[in-house]
């Protein structure tokens, strides 16, 4: 919560300060997520205020890596080397990883019941834009770095004999990857 009232009063006080030049952006994007545990697809999309060569807002997504997840974050984009209507940007999120759901099972032993909780959430890339037509909008391709923490529980009850240490296991994920992702702004 203190993430969210930290990025709303940031949101308000930089559209007050860029007064004129601030506007509205939107920006989404569907990615590739590569690591250790394999390939997965990304979508996000994030909303907020741009002014000169920044842009400051608040996103949320479907994190389909090892664990299906949902993240909020804050982002803050920050433009350089504009040539014409191309220029880079460096990309930094920040903010709360949520499980998308609990998985229970059963199996020929046992019934196992899973309680997965979330955890940090950040990403940071390079990118590139090309703006189309005399709009706002523009082309986006980035390449970055994501890291996301998921905890997992697992109870475990055996059905004929009882095992004879604590029949919990706690399972913490620090999933880091490359990611790929190709959005549109407007």
């Amino acid at each position: 919560m203190k993430l969210f009232c930290l990025a709303v009063c940031t949101l308000l006080s930089l559209s007050a300060f860029a007064q004129s030049k601030a506007r509205f952006s939107s920006h989404n994007y569907v990615g590739l997520l590569e690591g250790e545990n394999g390939s997965s697809l990304q979508l996000q999309t994030i909303n907020g205020v741009a002014f000169t060569s920044w842009f400051v807002g608040l996103g949320a997504g479907i994190d389909w890596y090892y664990r299906r997840s949902i993240p909020f974050f804050v982002s803050i984009d920050k433009g350089f080397l504009q040539k014409g209507k191309r220029s880079f940007y460096f990309s930094a999120n920040a903010g709360i990883n949520f499980p998308w759901q609990t998985d229970n099972y059963h199996n020929e032993w046992g019934y196992n019941e899973t309680k997965s909780t979330g955890g940090l959430y950040w990403s940071a890339g390079i990118g590139y834009k090309i703006s189309i037509g005399k709009g706002n909008d523009a082309l986006l391709m980035q390449l970055g770095y994501d890291y996301k923490h998921v905890s997992e529980k697992v109870d475990l009850s055996y059905v004929f004999f009882p095992p004879e240490t604590d029949p919990h296991d706690q399972f913490d994920y620090h999933l880091r990857r490359l990611s790929i992702k190709v959005g549109w702004s407007f």
